[in-house]
This record gives C-alpha cells, sequence and structure tokens, in this order.
C-alpha cells in the first residue's frame, strides 16, 4: 500500500546543499569526504543492489544483494540508496559523506516529504537526521571508477548475491498475480457450477 500525507512534519527540510542534481564528479577527488556509489540493476538473470565506498582511493566496504526477479530497477536503485545512507548515517560525525547516484528518479523520491514510496521516506529521515550526508547526481556509464565498479556488483548479485528480504513485489506483479487468481477461481466455479449448464454444454 501506498503511504499518504507527509513524512516529517511540514516545517522540516533537507539542507539545501544536501541533495544536488549536478554531476558530483568533482567530489570523488577530495580526500575530505568518503564517496559512496550506489547502483541498481536488472538482467536475465535477476534483480540486484548495491553500493561501494571509498575512502582515501581506497575501497574499504562494498554490499551487494539479490532482489525478487519481479522487482524493478526502480526499487532495486532506492534499496541500494537506503542501505547507503544508513552504512554513511553509522559514520563518525566528523565525516562527511557523498553519495553518488545515476538514477535521478530515485533522489528525485527520496528527496521528497510527500512522496509515497516507503523505502524513499525512510531514506529521507535518515537524511533528515544526518545533514553531513549529502547525494549527488552522477552520469551512467560515463568512465566513473565508482558508478562503474557499483554498476559491476549489481550485475554480480542478480546471479550470486544474497537474497534481500526486506523489499515487497511491485503493485503491477500483484496486479497480474490477482488477476490470474480471479480467473482461475471464475474458471473453477464455470466447471463446477449448476447454472447455465445449457450453454456450458455448448461451448464444451
Amino acid at each position: 500500500m501506498k503511504a499518504t500525507g507527509w513524512s516529517t512534519h511540514p516545517s522540516e527540510h533537507l539542507k539545501p546543499n544536501q541533495i544536488s542534481f549536478v554531476d558530483g564528479e568533482a567530489y570523488i577527488a577530495r580526500k575530505d569526504v568518503i564517496n559512496i556509489f550506489t547502483d541498481g540493476s536488472k538482467t536475465e538473470h535477476g534483480v540486484g543492489a548495491s553500493f561501494c565506498v571509498s575512502t582515501n582511493d581506497i575501497w574499504a566496504y562494498q554490499w551487494s544483494s539479490k532482489l525478487n526477479d519481479n522487482n524493478t530497477v526502480f526499487q532495486a536503485e532506492l534499496i541500494a540508496l537506503h542501505e547507503a545512507v544508513i552504512y554513511a548515517s553509522h559514520l563518525p560525525n566528523h565525516n562527511t559523506s557523498k553519495i553518488h547516484v545515476d538514477n535521478r528518479a530515485s533522489i528525485t523520491a527520496s528527496s521528497n516529504s510527500k512522496s509515497t514510496n516507503e523505502t524513499a521516506r525512510k531514506i529521507f529521515k535518515i537524511f533528515l537526521t544526518n545533514p553531513r550526508i549529502k547525494v549527488s547526481w552522477v552520469k551512467a556509464h560515463a568512465g566513473n571508477i565508482g558508478n562503474e565498479r557499483a554498476d559491476e556488483l549489481a550485475k554480480d548479485a542478480t546471479q550470486h548475491g544474497q537474497p534481500y528480504s526486506h523489499t515487497k513485489l511491485p503493485k503491477p506483479h500483484i496486479k497480474v498475480l490477482l488477476r490470474k487468481r480471479m480467473l482461475e477461481e471464475w474458471q473453477t466455479l464455470w466447471k463446477n457450477g449448476d447454472t447455465g449448464r445449457k450453454i456450458f454444454n455448448i461451448m464444451l
């Protein structure tokens, strides 16, 4: 079910410099910023999400997971961002972290206090209580080593990642399942019912 209403009080807002849709490439070279790269992927093998952490040009940490095959890329992108902000929120208070995301839609949803997406709302609340966490868009497949690494991790997770059990199936898939179930029930009632037998016999 979609969430409704404000996720926080209307007077609470993110800091102006927390969210940026300008390519964050310039931050990657800075030594005083912990850079985190996220990505989601959907292939013929399944759906994966990942993030990796770079500190002083050293890969300090990485995470990846395999989602349900029916999850969407958008869900994978949001889950990767959610796990990344959880990681960043546990860093020491003197550290500034910059999360680089190549999916504008997930940034937009996560920075909107009225988003109806449950995962996006969780991310927004973490942003709100951790202003040192900053997010910027980064162009995908443009030679950015962090973005490329996150992409490789996400693709690998579609086959070899540990299952991620904290996400729900997308609404379109649930609708398909419900429609199929209703048609099966209708067919059973039509086949085993005691009305309309003349028409049933003709069609049979």
